[in-house]
Parts: C-alpha cells; sequence; structure tokens
C-alpha cells in the first residue's frame, strides 16, 4: 500500500471544533529569573510545622517539595506567585503539565482585591513519576478562604492576578511536584477560523503529513480535557502507518511498540502520550522530502 488510506484521512480532517482554542503560558520556569515572583506558604502561618522549598531543574522546570504535616492543626504547603497582569480574556480553563507523586494537589487562582488566605481553588491529580498533562475548566474553580468553600461565587478568569499549587490531603509526609507550565485556554474569534478547519484529503498522501494532522487534529482534544479522543486520533494513526510501505522498519517497531504498552494501561493521559511519543519517533526516522 503506497499511501495512506483514503478513510482515515477523511476521519483525520473533520473538524473537531468549529471554535478551536488558543493557549497562553501563564507559567513557566526556564529563566532562572522566573523564579523570584514565587514564594512558599505553609500551615507556619497557623503554627504548623510543614515545610517546604522550590528551585529551578535542570530542564528548566519548578519543583516545589517538602514534608507536610499535620501536627499542631497544620496541614498545609503552598506556593505561588506575586501579583500580576494577565490578559485573560475568554479564558474557558487552565492546563497543568506536572509530574507528581501520586498525591491530588490543587491549582490555586487569586483576583484582584482578594485577601491573601483565599483563593479560586481547582484539584488535579498526579501520576508518581509520570509526566502528565491535565485540563481544569473555568467552572472547577470554587471560592475557598482557610479551606471553607464558597461555591456561590464564580470565577471571573479577566480578575485573576496569582496562581499557585497548595497540597493539603491530610496525608503527612514527603511530597514531590515538578510543573512545566500552566497555560489559559481561550477560545478564538469564529471569523478568524472560517475555511481553516479542514485539510484536503489530495494534500495527505504521506505518513509525515498524516502525523501532522493528527497532531494537529489530537492537541487541541487533550487540551480540551479529552485525553481518551486525543489517544484514539493517534491510535488510529499508528495502526495506519503500519500500512504504509513508505514507513521504514525502525518507525514500524517503534509504532508496534507503543501499541503494545498503550494496551496496558487504564489511563487516557498517559496512552496519549505513549502514543505520541511514537509519532514525534517516527517523525525523526523518516526521510526528508
Amino acid at each position: 500500500m503506497n499511501c495512506i488510506p483514503t478513510i482515515i484521512l477523511t476521519m483525520l480532517t473533520i473538524s473537531v471544533n468549529s471554535n478551536p482554542l488558543r493557549s497562553q503560558t501563564i507559567a513557566s520556569f526556564e529563566n532562572p529569573s522566573d523564579l523570584r515572583n514565587w514564594g512558599v506558604v505553609n500551615d507556619s502561618v497557623m503554627g504548623g510545622i510543614s515545610t517546604s522549598r522550590f528551585e529551578q531543574t535542570d530542564d528548566g522546570n519548578l519543583l516545589f517539595q517538602g514534608v507536610l504535616s499535620l501536627e499542631n492543626n497544620g496541614g498545609f504547603v503552598s506556593i505561588r506567585s506575586r501579583p500580576d497582569s494577565f490578559d485573560l480574556q475568554n479564558v474557558e480553563g487552565f492546563n497543568i503539565k506536572a509530574r507528581g507523586d501520586g498525591r491530588t494537589y490543587y491549582l490555586d487562582l487569586r483576583v484582584n482585591g482578594q485577601t491573601t488566605s483565599g483563593s479560586f481553588r481547582a484539584a488535579f491529580p498526579t501520576e508518581k513519576n509520570i509526566w502528565t498533562e491535565t485540563f481544569l475548566p473555568g467552572s472547577e474553580f470554587v471560592r475557598q478562604s482557610f479551606g471553607r468553600p464558597f461555591s456561590d461565587i464564580p470565577l471571573n478568569p479577566s480578575d485573576v492576578n496569582s496562581i499557585g499549587f497548595t497540597l493539603s490531603d491530610k496525608n503527612p509526609g514527603p511530597f514531590k511536584l515538578e510543573i512545566e507550565y500552566v497555560r489559559a485556554t481561550s477560545s478564538t474569534s469564529p471569523d478568524s477560523t472560517v475555511g481553516s478547519s479542514r485539510t484536503p484529503v489530495s494534500q495527505m498522501e504521506g505518513p509525515r503529513a498524516l502525523i501532522e494532522l493528527a497532531i494537529s487534529r489530537g492537541v487541541p482534544i487533550f487540551n480540551q480535557g479529552n485525553p481518551d479522543a486525543c489517544a484514539a486520533i493517534y491510535e488510529i494513526t499508528c495502526r495506519s502507518l503500519l500500512e504504509s510501505i513508505a514507513v521504514p522498519e525502525l518507525a514500524r517497531t517503534a509504532l508496534l511498540r507503543a501499541l503494545n504498552k498503550s494496551i496496558l494501561t487504564t489511563s487516557g493521559t498517559r496512552k496519549a502520550w505513549i502514543l505520541r511519543y511514537a509519532l514525534d519517533e517516527v517523525l525523526e526516522l523518516l526521510p526528508e522530502l
């Protein structure tokens, strides 16, 4: 078979969203000076003895770690950025790329005029020693103060001036959270995307083009909080590539290895990343046109 099956291309060229999303990075840590705008706030402000610290990793990420203690009525550690101005118009949610320890953390958002003890908060899980990307819709953030929720107060993303992370899961002991970035996901104007949601099938007759198309379709779906659908796109792409004689043997081996590995996980996020890494590897192995 000399080309990618047309049915596969047709499935991928269908628009996944008539109103695509754009992402704005609101926290990254490649520059060491970025960390100067961050600080820790622990339960010591209430008499607790939990400890935490943060640093930049060799890869340019934020590493937040320490020990959570429940003694002296304590039980939380947090890190937050200093107030800043963000242009968060039409924001629908937030993406976090993190590698944790299997514990559940909170993303905290503080807004203009808010007291330092309160924040809008949404929980995100982590997998031990595995990078995951989590999408948190704006509707999931709940206003809280000293842990007490006020669910009748909605988040207005345009008022956000500080972000942070909190651990308060009542499980004493060491913790470790590594953050690569936080991104705000916003709607774009429908007028600016008219005619751009489809790619003619006749232009998509090679493995490289198919992979690039799959990634362009999968990433927005993943960022909207649907990793299972993203993984499905990547899986059908991997299986289709195996049918093409234009894919070299080393690339086939990478695809088969990833497909077999993806079967062993029940996590849509993990499966999507396994298959995405394989597609990236195949791109590197394909001959240049």
